[in-house]
């Protein structure tokens, strides 16, 4: 498409430099001839617009995503963590309340770190899942509705780095029913079915982004767990940070994935981004609600891809299945007589590619079960049942009990007495009765509601003089409620009412 073109262009410069030693007309009529044969073969090129354009397969896809993203939405969330750093030693306790106010002078040690990413309902009595990537090492978590609605202090209910797969428990509110979305089935994906991502990317807020399976079972070994389990969706919608666990639906709504990553140089969008196929996740969601931990089956094997030699040595009928390169001695396959040298091909009946499939097949199933291996030896196939072993795991260790939450804690931000220093470095009139907000938790219910310096003078509509009353009044407040607060703003002068619930 590009020789002609250039061909046409140094024809023409041919055409010019003749045309200095030809008469004036001859030379015009070069020039005509260069300006009308270009549009000619354009026009030749473009055909005419029809009269009628069909619109209305554009628009029926379009409305498909709508309906789609309309049945997603209410039930994707924000997940928002802070992470404690290492215990330090500290030469002295720091001061409370750092001044001159407004400004920070900077931390002598540093401080938690916020994170990001994103979830779904996964059941309407608060189960949410998302990546264990999202949520490892938090020490609070916080999550976000698009309709507003806020959770603080979410219960982390199991995680399993194997499959970078967790889940949380929100708590209801007045006998609240969640919007869980309906699971979707993975295996019938076909590469070109579209999808769509859901997420809040980069800090965007709420989005939704469509394309369609580019690829299925892929493996990146980009998971750090033992025995880890890849057999990635590939997709082309759009997958950001931020995106990291919110789900993948079909045209119908339904997750058949979970967002997890990208391959990227520059850690942005590339075109390419990877689920977790629903198969998997439903199984590894229900066994860490009802177990703590995701039960992984076993039989006992190592296995490599089919390659062309095998694939005509072993007599298949094509280059797929997964060979059995060796047989742990007394495992369940070792039971069931199964040999170096097979070939699985399905399990169940299910075919199977690749090793990564064969993994992903019997990780749906319970250690204990039976299943049935169809396997290629010497060129025939055969089946062979196998009760299905399980992986030995470190088990859920209890975790250690909590510090009683104090009411500051559970109002979502520190306080200190306003003292005549305090007040002199505020600017404020001396004797004012009060607390002085010294740090807001983050994520936490006060955060965008209250700044550090505001002045606390009543707390739900009683006058509040130092922070031992503070810590009595907080104690009445029940997580769910709405308090309501009248706060001094030293840097205007002004003073309003602030309310948030208490979450």
């Amino acid at each position: 498409m590009t020789a002609r073109p250039l061909a046409r262009r140094a024809l023409a410069a041919s055409l010019l430099f003749l045309a200095a030693g030809c008469s004036g007309t001859d030379a015009a009529v070069a020039q005509d001839r260069e300006r009308v044969e270009p549009q000619q073969q354009a026009q030749q090129q473009v055909p005419e617009v029809p009269a009628v354009v069909d619109t209305l397969s554009a628009m029926n896809l379009s409305n498909t995503f709508r309906a789609a993203a309309a049945r997603a939405l209410p039930g994707v969330v924000t997940v928002q963590v802070e992470i404690q750093p290492q215990a330090r030693q500290r030469e002295r306790q720091p001061d409370p309340f750092f001044f001159p106010f407004p400004f920070d002078r900077p931390e002598q040690q540093p401080g938690p770190r916020t994170g990001q990413g994103s979830g779904f309902m996964f059941t309407e009595e608060g189960h949410v899942i998302t990546n264990h990537h999202v949520v490892a090492n938090a020490s609070s978590v916080q999550v976000r509705f698009p309709d507003g609605r806020v959770y603080d202090g979410v219960e982390i209910v199991g995680q399993d780095r194997n499959t970078d797969l967790a889940v949380l428990k929100l708590e209801p509110r007045n006998n609240e029913r969640f919007h869980a979305l309906p699971m979707g089935d993975s295996d019938r994906l076909q590469v070109g079915d579209w999808v769509l991502a859901l997420g809040n990317p980069l800090d965007l807020g709420f989005t939704v982004t469509a394309g369609i399976v580019s690829a299925t079972a892929r493996q990146l070994h980009i998971i750090e767990g033992d025995i880890a389990l890849e057999s990635f969706i590939q997709t082309d919608a759009v997958i950001n940070r931020g995106n990291s666990g919110g789900p993948l639906v079909d045209l119908l709504g339904r997750v058949v994935g979970v967002n997890t990553a990208i391959v990227s140089p520059t850690g942005a969008y590339a075109g390419n981004g990877f689920a977790i196929p629903s198969a998997l996740v439903e199984k590894a969601a229900r066994d860490m609600i009802e177990h703590g931990y995701v039960r992984r089956p076993m039989i006992g094997v190592e296995v490599t891809a089919v390659t062309e030699a095998q694939a005509e040595l072993y007599g298949l009928d094509r280059i797929a299945g997964a060979v059995v390169a060796a047989v742990t001695e007394g495992a369940p396959a070792d039971r069931a007589g199964i040999r170096a040298e097979d070939v699985v091909i399905a399990v169940d009946g299910n075919p199977v590619n690749s090793p990564p499939e064969l993994t992903a097949r019997l990780a749906r199933y319970q250690p204990g079960e039976r299943v049935t291996l169809t396997i290629v030896r010497d060129g025939r196939s055969r089946d062979i049942q196998v009760r299905l072993g399980e992986f030995e795991q470190a088990q859920p260790t209890a975790q250690p009990a909590q510090p009683r939450e104090t009411a500051q804690q559970r109002l979502g931000f520190s306080a200190t007495d306003v003292t005549p220093q305090v007040a002199s470095q505020l600017g404020i009139e001396e004797g004012t009765q009060g607390v002085v907000v010294t740090s807001i938790r983050q994520p936490g219910p006060a955060q965008g509601v209250l700044a550090r310096g505001m002045v606390i003078l009543e707390v739900n509509r009683q006058r509040v003089r130092n922070v031992q009353e503070l810590e009595r009044m907080a104690q009445d407040i029940e997580r769910g409620e709405v308090v309501v607060l009248q706060v001094l703003n030293p840097q205007t002068g002004s003073v309003g009412v602030r309310s948030y619930r208490v979450r």
